[in-house]
């Protein structure tokens, strides 16, 4: 049984004769009484009595007849379900943040997508890599950004670089370190320093330039971007943070600080997906977006 079969026979009851019917589906008249025999076959079931020389539906033919309409409608609900699916009209979108990410990409992505598609249901959550990749993995999220130096080798992923962001240390404006003319890691590290959970080899690098061996070189780990900024401006914080004036609004109020050694640091980003898994039409909405934020003449780079 198909539904062509069923929607054949809807018309034939609209139309009350095989030969209006067959005109109505665009067949000659014995194809659609071969399709209706067909159906009847299928079903081991006589739906319509042809011995008065008019369409009369049999009992088992009312059935499937009613039946058959509420199919063909279900099937046409469907389609157009798809329809605003890819439209965005309708459908969900759970998307994954590193702390950096969320404070560059995250909010500008967020608003965006809320503007160009104001009955998607979004879900934005901000983690460290590793928990994110774990809900990822869950399918708990359809897609996440974040810095990937500790992904390399890990299975099941594809993971599609973006551009790098330059990554300084920032200060509130009147900070007392501003006034000198060189700051070193050791120096810095007598006032609070904030920054959030690092990829292992990031965290390990920053230990290694310091020769204090009491503590590690960040006494404050955070991964919220406004608290962040919170300590810089009111506890004279010094914090690590991206420096994308055209993405980010957290540290728009504060003043690079240069460390000694600590130069052309960068970010790492990558928009990782699960190997061999379609995206969802929101979900590359979603990567169209970033990448058109990232810089419309950088693509990402899959590898």
């Amino acid at each position: 049984m198909q539904l062509r079969q069923l929607q054949h026979l809807v018309a034939l009851a609209e139309q009350g004769s095989f030969g209006r019917a067959a005109q109505a589906v665009h067949l000659s008249q014995p194809a659609l009484s071969r399709s209706i025999d067909t159906l009847e076959d299928s079903l081991q079931a006589r739906l319509i009595d042809r011995a008065y020389g008019t369409v009369r539906f049999t009992q088992a033919g009312e059935l499937v007849l009613a039946r058959a309409r509420e199919l063909l409608a279900d099937a046409q609900q469907i389609q157009r379900d798809v329809l605003q699916l890819e439209g965005l009209a309708i459908g969900s979108l759970a998307v994954g943040l590193g702390p950096f990410a969320a404070s560059t990409l995250g909010r500008m992505a967020l608003s965006l997508m809320t503007q160009r598609h104001p009955q998607l249901l979004m879900r934005m959550e901000v983690a460290d890599t590793a928990t994110l990749c774990e809900r990822l993995h869950r399918r708990q999220l359809d897609l996440f950004i974040a810095d990937t130096r500790d992904l390399k080798k890990q299975p099941g992923l594809k993971l599609a670089r973006l551009p790098d962001l330059p990554v300084s240390f920032f200060v509130q404006p009147r900070h007392p370190l501003r006034r000198l003319k060189q700051v070193t890691l050791e120096r810095a590290m007598d006032h609070p320093l904030a920054g959030p959970n690092l990829p292992a080899e990031v965290a390990a690098y920053f230990d290694r330039q310091t020769r204090r061996s009491d503590r590690g070189a960040f006494s404050v780990t955070c991964d919220d971007a406004g608290t962040l900024r919170h300590l810089a401006l009111t506890a004279n914080a010094v914090i690590l943070a991206p420096h994308a004036p055209a993405l980010d609004t957290d540290t728009n109020a504060l003043a690079p600080l240069p460390i000694v050694g600590f130069a052309g640091m960068r970010t790492h980003y990558s928009l990782v997906t699960l190997a061999g898994r379609t995206p969802s039409a929101a979900a590359s909405a979603y990567t169209r977006l970033v990448t058109e934020l990232m810089g419309p003449a950088k693509q990402p780079a899959v590898r």
